[in-house]
């Protein structure tokens, strides 16, 4: 919920999310457990980036189709390195998303594999959302800078979810230790 405009998505508080009209079953409720439980919010945290990149490559597809280039007369998304460009971030948010949705199984099992998969989750959406919104931005040139542009603020939402808790360096600290030293 974008509340005012500036950098990202932690100043601009438009980390706010809604959910109106939706109808969750009873059984879909998250009640306060009786035994210990992982924090399931974690699991969002993912999802966030994965809607930014989704955005963002929806506002590349937009203006890469319209865009035409006086030289050649042809739109943008004739131009072989950015279909190169666009197959490469589209298959990375697929597996992004596809991973994700994954991580979504041990934590609906309360498994001990929750915590490891929700960062990692974190991390490959963080990575995929800055890379989808910089392609947007270098297809968009000069004019996805502008404020009229959707992709200067996709660009700048993308780069606050990878500083968000946990950041980044904090995942991939707690992933690195977990395939690089022994565990207890």
């Amino acid at each position: 919920m974008p509340i005012w405009d500036t950098m990202g998505l932690r100043a601009s508080r438009s980390q706010l999310v809604s959910f109106e009209g939706t109808v969750l079953r009873e059984d879909r409720r998250c009640p306060p457990s009786t035994e210990r439980r992982p924090n399931h919010i974690g699991a969002g945290l993912a999802f966030l980036s994965l809607g930014i990149a989704d955005a963002a490559e929806d506002a590349l597809i937009s203006h890469s189709r319209s865009r035409v280039i006086p030289a050649t007369g042809q739109p943008l998304a004739e131009m072989q390195w950015l279909q190169f460009e666009a197959a490469d971030v589209h298959t990375r948010l697929e597996a992004a998303r596809m991973y994700s949705r994954h991580m979504a199984w041990p934590a609906d099992r309360n498994s001990p594999e929750f915590l490891p998969a929700t960062m990692t989750a974190k991390v490959l959406a963080n990575d995929i959302a800055r890379d989808v919104a910089q392609l947007a931005l270098k297809a968009g040139g000069g004019s996805g800078f502008l404020r009229t542009s959707p992709i200067q603020r996709l660009f700048r939402d993308a780069q606050a979810g990878g500083l968000m808790a946990y950041s980044a360096e904090v995942c991939k600290d707690r992933i690195g230790k977990t395939v690089l030293l022994p565990q207890d």
